[in-house]
């Protein structure tokens, strides 16, 4: 079995249609891309405009693994015949679904390439047996190769560069990028949106939320030189601003994202935190950084904040885990990605690999909300074989999958398909309903916006340093009921808007514009 690290699926297995001939991706690392994310679109997080869609955050769990087969040579995937108009994708996207889909007990007989318009279209009619049963809640997707790429590999998406939370009738902003049109504008977490002015004239979120409750409209397409007005309030002060769509660069650790806090119970004792915002490649550097120094100060305990991160590369999850892996040897099992029977040749086994800059959790607290999913999820799930873990604050997505990126031979088209469970060492898996109930620690607290996230006082954070002291949690968080919240169409009071068509970056991280 091919460690995760040097595998490279030979042929893409994103989303991109081509010919017949594909290319997987590996896992995540230099090649192919094996990538833990959040779904498309579901339904916690309401996305109404089509079936309630994603995220509810969960990002589904995504798990996007990027990654594909284990060998060197190409997938022969799907035909096509290297016409990448939408005939082409079809073909493509239908016969690669069918030789490679995690389910394929759940996919039609047949299908019918005239009866959908479109490719994506297409994938949602195939994987809709999956999608009632909370397996696939649209995180099969199609995308473009230099989208998916841009996102992963450079963390870079178009958009305003803020994150936001809508709380019933009422939005908040939860983040906003260093250096991008939002941080320009002086938007900060905690702010409430109050109107948008989309060229013609104020409109109020209330008014907005009614017949655009997801905010697509509101907020416009992802493409360079969109501008809109927003009104917004901020420790009681109003401000009204220009913000225009651009290039914007994702710093997967953020300003103040490491920090050393100490527990109450014993102030002598260090507390590591760290906030990871998405599992892309550029995480590597600053997450070794943060790490040896965790390590120089010799911290057992740590917060890893994951409250938003909807997941990304496998490799990622991988990394963190050698980062905590300084008591674990090569013989060690941290995950396991496996596919359906027929394809089990490309099962990949992550074993610790100790880095320099590792430490040895004696308790690690993992922060989460609907909203983290995926690698997020694959990362706590691993973990908890190893050490004394929780989460904190809600509970998570539940995506216990991931996809595989393939490409269709000379097309920019890229297919995020579901092709493999993520395991731990003891071969658990299968959280479609979230981790609460397979953790013997969740504690319920809060997501305060008034406080900084790295704020020891922020109630997710102090109810993860209770626990980190005392081993109990002040309250316990209540598992969600197996299948139908993820299912419900409706807006909930508290919900992350993602697009009807969201860009590869508001796929993985929910509420991003």
């Amino acid at each position: 079995m091919p460690d995760s690290r040097n595998f490279l699926a030979a042929t893409v297995l994103e989303n991109d249609w081509r010919e017949s001939t594909a290319a997987i991706l590996p896992v995540v690392y230099d090649a192919p891309i094996h990538c833990f994310v959040a779904a498309r679109k579901d339904s916690m997080v309401p996305i109404p405009t089509r079936p309630a869609r994603w995220i509810s955050i969960a990002v589904a769990a995504l798990i996007t693994a990027c990654g594909g087969s284990g060998s060197d040579s190409p997938f022969i995937g799907g035909g096509g015949g290297g016409a990448c108009g939408v005939d082409g994708q079809k073909t493509f996207v239908r016969d690669v679904t069918n030789d490679w889909y995690l389910f394929p007990e759940l996919l039609p007989a047949s299908v019918s390439l005239a009866s959908y318009a479109t490719a994506q279209d297409l994938l949602d009619a195939m994987t809709a047996t999956a999608r009632a049963q909370g397996r696939d809640r649209y995180f099969s997707y199609v995308t473009t190769r230099q989208a998916d790429t841009s996102f992963l590999q450079e963390g870079e998406f178009i958009g305003f560069g803020f994150r936001i939370r809508v709380d019933g009738n009422r939005a908040f902003f939860l983040d906003a990028f260093e250096s991008s049109p939002a941080s320009a504008a002086g938007l900060t977490r905690g702010a409430e949106l109050l109107a948008v002015n989309s060229g013609t004239g104020w409109v109020a979120v209330t008014t907005l939320l009614a017949t655009d409750p997801n905010l697509s409209a509101a907020f416009g397409p992802s493409e360079t030189g969109i501008q809109r007005g927003l009104r917004f309030s901020s420790a009681g002060v109003l401000t009204e601003a220009t913000l225009t769509k651009r290039v914007v660069t994702i710093t997967p650790i953020p300003t103040g994202g490491v920090a050393t806090l100490s527990l109450p119970s014993n102030p002598a004792v260090p507390v590591g935190y760290l906030h990871l915002r998405s599992y892309i490649s550029t995480a590597e550097a600053p997450l070794r950084s943060a790490f040896a120094d965790f390590r120089a100060q010799g911290i057992q305990y740590f917060i890893i904040d994951l409250r938003y991160n909807g997941g990304g590369l496998v490799s990622i999850s991988d990394l963190l885990g050698d980062l905590f892996g300084r008591s674990r040897t090569a013989a060690d099992v941290y995950s396991n990605l496996r596919f359906k029977p027929t394809k089990s040749a490309n099962d990949v086994t992550h074993r610790f690999a100790p880095q320099a800059q590792s430490v040895a959790p004696v308790r690690i607290a993992f922060i989460t909300t609907g909203a983290s999913a995926s690698a997020s999820e694959m990362t706590i799930n691993a973990m908890k074989s190893w050490a004394e873990v929780a989460i904190v604050g809600a509970d998570t997505f539940g995506k216990p999958v991931g996809q595989s990126a393939f490409d269709q031979t000379g097309c920019d088209t890229r297919l995020r398909l579901i092709t493999f469970r993520g395991t731990n060492r003891n071969e658990e898996g299968d959280y479609y309903n979230g981790l609460a109930a397979t953790l013997p620690f969740a504690c319920a607290a809060s997501d305060d916006v008034t406080r900084p996230m790295h704020d020891g006082l922020e109630s997710s954070n102090a109810e993860a340093l209770f626990w980190l002291g005392t081993g109990a949690c002040t309250a316990v968080m209540a598992p969600r009921l197996p299948g139908a919240e993820k299912l419900s169409p409706g807006p909930g009071p508290s919900r992350y808007p993602v697009p009807e068509r969201p860009s590869p970056a508001q796929v993985h991280l929910p509420g991003l514009f």
